[in-house]
């Protein structure tokens, strides 16, 4: 009794001094408890590690679920980066709301928040079995990935490389917004000069604008350029509540549309030879061939298809590039976009 009257007399003591790190020292956990209710998160998270994983994995799915609930969406990815991403089951919804939540708003600080969390994430799962979570976490990686490479080659004027991103990105129109995505592989393609390729996807654009215009008079009902391609239908993304662009602006793209439409030649996009069946009206783009059914990594420069014969790897990360987009890329940066280390042309 009297001992229990003196580690009484200690916690109040503790408590009046602000130093909880004593509390939990002494092996009572109520001081994790006092720092939740105080809204001091990182210092309960920083002590609770200090007592093991399962103490930690508690507090974080806590810290998790009161932060998201106020949409701290990028605190919430930065504060679990910090704490190791752990791969546990209970987290990974965590985790996918964080990521589809950032995606949403494409913001360039956010995603690289988000970047670095998924990296320590997919790292985490790979050290276990290689399950459809981790497939599902690389791929969202490989997205984030892409987006945030092809801001960096649009500032530094690299247009071959820009155009094959925002190309590629088109095939994750369901986990990022259609419209952005049709509306900036329209604009690289054009930049590049790639006009067919340009005029598919602003067509594809001004469908979604009429869409998203007036949903209930949702008239596309022609998919035919992307038949056989892995860019989703329209029907299987969801549309935005606004329009990006003006009804000045999106006339501009129309004339554009309608200009082109002018030499009377068939538009179509590009086609290359599967090099499993010799399927020769395989989509270039496609990480997929819909006769054989066989299947290619995304290059980690462009996010076009890993092509056997123009394929190559960085030397540090042994990931996967196409040689001449590797090659541009290396030319301005120095560095693989993957693992950041210092590389050179092939």
């Amino acid at each position: 009794m009297w001992i229990e009257k003196i580690n009484q007399e200690k916690k109040q003591m503790y408590l009046a001094n602000n130093k909880i790190d004593k509390i939990v020292a002494s092996g009572d956990m109520s001081g994790l408890e006092v720092l939740v209710q105080q809204g001091r998160w990182e210092e309960c998270l920083g002590l609770a590690e200090k007592q093991g994983p399962d103490f930690l994995n508690t507090y974080l799915m806590r810290f998790s679920k009161a932060h998201l609930q106020q949409g701290q969406f990028k605190e919430t990815a930065r504060v679990l980066t910090r704490f190791g991403v752990p791969a546990i089951p209970q987290m990974l919804s965590v985790y996918k709301t964080i990521t589809i939540e950032v995606l949403a708003t494409i913001n360039e600080i956010e995603m690289q928040i988000l970047r670095e969390m998924l990296q320590k994430l997919v790292k985490n799962l790979e050290a276990g079995a290689k399950n459809t979570h981790y497939h599902e976490f690389h791929k969202y990686l490989m997205v984030v990935h892409l987006l945030l490479l092809k801001g960096e080659c649009g500032r530094k004027n690299l247009p071959r490389v820009a155009s094959a991103l925002a190309t590629s990105l088109l095939r994750y129109t369901k986990d990022i917004r259609a419209d952005q995505a049709f509306l900036d592989a329209g604009n690289a393609n054009r930049k590049s000069g790639a006009n067919d390729m340009a005029y598919i996807f602003f067509n594809r654009y001004i469908d979604l604008y009429d869409a998203i215009e007036d949903p209930e008079n949702n008239g596309i009902s022609d998919n035919q350029d992307f038949e056989d391609t892995d860019i989703p239908s329209p029907y299987e993304i969801a549309l935005p509540e606004k329009n990006l662009l003006s009804a000045t602006e999106r006339d501009e793209i129309r004339d554009w549309v309608l200009e082109v439409n002018m030499d009377g030649t068939e538009k179509s996009l590009p086609t290359r030879c599967c090099e499993y069946c010799q399927f020769d009206g395989l989509y270039e783009a496609s990480l997929h061939c819909p006769q054989c059914n066989s299947g290619w990594e995304p290059c980690i420069v462009s996010g076009y298809p890993l092509v056997k014969a123009n394929s190559i790897s960085c030397k540090f990360c042994n990931m996967g590039a196409l040689r001449d987009h590797w090659n541009d890329y290396i030319d301005v940066f120095q560095n693989c976009p993957w693992c950041n280390s210092m590389q050179t042309q092939y």
